[in-house]
Formats: structure tokens, sequence, C-alpha cells
């Protein structure tokens, strides 16, 4: 999927199958399995289109990779945090 609306560089919140497991850097079917295994977050549903929310992603990959995160700095933009900021330090 093309996300030529965006501005360079952002990211969606919600990402479909196939840019999740790229965003993990592995494939589809592998994604599928860590899935299936719990290592990575399950998807939300909306009708027949199946998301990922890309927060939840960094997070599990953060606790796979054994990285400590704050609480609120993946679900609190509004706070000035993103989920980057632990994963930074």
């Amino acid at each position: 999927m093309k996300y030529d609306h965006l501005p360079p560089g952002l990211v969606p919140i919600f990402l479909r199958r196939s840019t999740a497991a790229a965003f993990w850097g592995v494939s589809e079917s592998t994604f599928d399995r860590m899935v299936e295994e719990g290592h990575a977050p399950r998807p939300a549903r909306f009708g027949k289109i199946v998301l990922w929310f890309r927060p939840a992603l960094v997070a599990s990959a953060a606790r796979l990779s054994g990285v400590k995160m704050e609480a609120d700095s993946a679900a609190s933009p509004s706070e000035g945090g993103n989920e980057w900021d632990a994963v930074l330090k």
C-alpha cells in the first residue's frame, strides 16, 4: 500500500499486515507466526479490514528485545512523548 498522501517520513498509526511485517523487518509468514505465538500483538479489526496499531508493535518489539519502555511514552503523544523516546534513552 502506498502512503503518498502522507508527508515524507510519516508512518500511519495503523498498519496493514504486509506493512506491519516490514516494520518489524520480517516476512509476512514469520510475522503471522509471531502473532500466533504471542510475540507480536493481535490486530484490530474494523469490519473486513485487519490493522495493527503501530505503537503496540513498537512496545512488543521493545519487550522482545528487553528494552524497558516508560508506560506512557507510547500511549500519550499528547503529553509530549512518542514511542521512540524510551528506545532512544
